[in-house]
């Protein structure tokens, strides 16, 4: 796979939108117009890892996933957490995996011999402290082990609008700006969503370049009919070379 992710794989046309309907919402002036989205509805089946719960259904599909799209086999996977469906899903695909919960010991990675291809962080991090400097810290760090053919992607997890909790708007004034500090670009949105499937095989379905509106009702559930909650989170992909490369 390519290291900037291509938004319209397998050749699909990039619609005629409008850029109002990428800037009606209160995150515009953080996230920009230009920055397209992605909707990944997965199906809740779990093939190749261990028995979840329902609700780690999600991070599961999206760690076999995410491994697939973003590294080729040989590849080194880096984990700014301790991400135990990510690791499954690295080892199964004869992907190197290393997990660092401290980013100051990311010096460490001279000795990893793999070229490292992706780089995950969950956002909010269960093993640093969340302070500016954090963040920068943080970032600076993703900064250091990527190349040019490295993407490293957050996965935010935030509460839905009017519920208790950070919102997505609120991530995003935290994260962008010391993303842009540490020289990457926000190249794509990803809205992943999960729900149960109805059984008859692969439901997976991906909707390249939506619009807000699309991506707001993903995360409303799937289609009347299907049962039990549904579940989301967004992933800010982000690459260390400027969107005009």
């Amino acid at each position: 796979m390519t290291a900037v992710p291509d938004p319209t794989p397998n050749g699909v046309a990039r619609p005629n939108r409008s850029n109002h309907d990428a800037r009606q919402h209160d995150d515009a002036v953080l996230v920009g117009g230009d920055v397209p989205i992605a909707v990944w509805r997965l199906d809740d089946r779990d093939d190749t890892g261990p028995a979840v719960a329902p609700g780690t259904r999600l991070a599961s599909r999206l760690a076999q996933r995410l491994v697939f799209v973003y590294t080729r086999r040989g590849d080194a996977v880096v984990d700014f957490d301790n991400d135990p469906h990510l690791a499954h899903a690295s080892a199964h695909t004869s992907r190197t995996y290393l997990s660092i919960t401290d980013p100051s010991t990311v010096a460490d990675l001279d000795m990893l011999t793999e070229p490292v291809s992706l780089v995950v962080l969950r956002w909010p991090p269960r093993h640093t402290t969340r302070t500016p400097a954090s963040i920068t810290d943080l970032f600076a760090a993703c900064r250091l082990i990527m190349t040019a053919d490295t993407c490293a992607i957050a996965a935010v997890s935030s509460a839905a609008p009017g519920e208790p909790g950070t919102t997505y708007a609120e991530h995003l004034g935290e994260l962008l700006p010391a993303a842009r500090a540490a020289g990457l670009t926000h190249v794509l949105r990803i809205v992943a969503v999960t729900a149960p499937g109805d059984g008859d095989g692969d439901g997976d379905e991906f909707l390249y370049y939506a619009t807000r509106a699309e991506a707001e009702a993903a995360r409303q559930g799937w289609p009347a009919g299907d049962n039990g909650p549904s579940y989301s989170v967004d992933l800010l992909v982000l690459t260390n070379r400027s969107r005009r490369d």
